[in-house]
């Protein structure tokens, strides 16, 4: 099984807990443990200089009662053979010393006070000495008194050396016990690392289609599966949003498609032509560029209106639109702004030549035969136009003298097309090269 890296925090933050408390219990251990042993070594200290001071105390009865004093000063000095004895006494039955060694050196006992003598032997042990008090007698009476005092100075230097050599095997035992303990940690946080892992890549790449994989244990109860849950919801909700916000664009779509095209002709209409005159206008002024604008208007149309009929007039719309658009650039816009009224808006126009070309190829398209359910009609149209900013550099003026352009070839008997000429109030009509 994969585990979380060391190098994380929450593996750095265990790591260092760990190693605190396990350091902490060695530690604790290695104190108990030499506690323990110094108490051990204290009781086994304790018996063998009993067992010591009672056996020199029988050797001494002899030699006591037989009044050698050199007897009693051998043994006293053999007993002291042992470097743990700080100092000896022997005293007579009357209690006076009579034998006293001290730190290795012999002392005059007739300085030393008397002491009162007991049937009992008695220890005492303070923090550095043991002191053994015991009688000196043989089977009919107490024959003297045997005072010993021994260091316990070995019980500091054994307890002092146990926890020497203790130490590094602690510190030792307790780093290799933490580094197990996080990896078990970190073993048993990795279902709350990949979901970790899961929930940050889902909210990085805004991917809620993502799910934590599968918690068989179930060591965190629920949580993989409430997660997956929450996910999946999340899922659901991006997607109705989504799908929302598609209707949304559709609608607006169609809305603005409404608003600015031409139900039957599909064209743009008379507000999206007002706009976007405006904006040819702006630019070509900016760019002393020349633009036209041409008025198409299909002559007699009401008259072909009242004899056919509206069905018959809506397919002759479409078909002089689509006519119309097959003569025009693609850089030219057609619109449909009236009943029978069309203009064209033409950008980067270039010389007028080329705008009179294009007006007759138009007409030219406009009175071809239209054969309309097997009858054969003639439609022709009317065209006017005027150049931006030749004409004029104002929007209004433009739309007007271009409706001036159309009135003159509607006067010079329709089936014409006429270029604005402020000189003239009726221009005369210019002939297509």
């Amino acid at each position: 099984m994969n585990i979380l890296p060391f190098g994380l925090p929450v593996g750095q933050k265990l790591l260092r807990y760990n190693l605190i408390y396990t350091i902490a219990a060695s530690l604790i251990a290695l104190i108990c443990i030499s506690l323990l042993s110094v108490v051990l070594m204290h009781q086994r200290m304790r018996e063998e200089f009993l067992l010591t001071a009672k056996t020199l105390a029988g050797n001494l009865s002899d030699s006591i009662i037989t009044g050698d004093l050199r007897g009693v000063q051998n043994l006293t000095l053999n007993a002291t053979h042992d470097k743990r004895m700080l100092s000896i006494a022997v005293f007579n039955k009357d209690g006076a010393a009579i034998v006293a060694w001290d730190k290795g050196n012999l002392l005059n006992p007739d300085g030393m006070k008397t002491v009162e003598l007991s049937t009992e032997t008695e220890l005492s042990a303070q923090l550095t000495t043991m002191t053994i008090r015991t009688p000196v007698q043989d089977s009919v009476d107490v024959r003297g008194h045997l005072y010993v005092e021994i260091s316990q100075t070995a019980l500091y230097l054994h307890l002092l050396l146990i926890l020497l050599a203790g130490l590094p095997f602690a510190l030792a035992s307790a780093a290799g016990a933490a580094y197990l303990l996080t990896k078990k940690h970190l073993q048993a946080l990795q279902p709350v690392a990949d979901l970790a892992s899961v929930l940050e890549k889902s909210a990085t790449l805004n991917d809620y289609s993502l799910r934590a994989p599968a918690d068989r244990i179930r060591d965190f109860g629920s949580l993989h599966t409430h997660c997956n849950l929450m996910l999946a919801r999340m899922e659901s909700w991006e997607s109705d949003q989504h799908a929302e916000a598609r209707e949304r664009r559709d609608m607006e779509n169609r809305i603005s498609i409404l608003e600015n095209h031409d139900s039957l002709t599909k064209l743009p209409n008379r507000h999206y032509f007002h706009k976007l005159i405006t904006n040819c206008v702006e630019e070509a002024i900016s760019n002393n560029e020349m633009m036209a604008l041409m008025f198409i208007d299909l002559d007699q149309f009401k008259t072909i209106s009242d004899k056919l009929g509206y069905d018959v007039c809506d397919q002759v719309l479409i078909a002089m639109s689509e006519r119309l658009m097959e003569v025009l650039r693609n850089t030219d816009t057609l619109c449909r702004v009236g009943a029978d009224e069309f203009a064209v808006i033409l950008p980067a126009a270039g010389p007028l030549d080329t705008v009179r070309q294009l007006a007759e190829r138009l007409l030219q398209a406009l009175r071809r035969p239209l054969i309309l359910n097997g009858s054969s009609l003639l439609i022709t149209g009317s065209i006017g136009i005027s150049c931006c900013p030749l004409h004029a550099h104002e929007q209004r003026l433009f739309l007007r003298n271009t409706d001036l352009a159309l009135q003159a070839a509607k006067a010079a008997g329709r089936n014409t097309w006429r270029l604005y000429d402020p000189n003239s109030t009726l221009p005369d009509r210019e002939t297509a090269q």
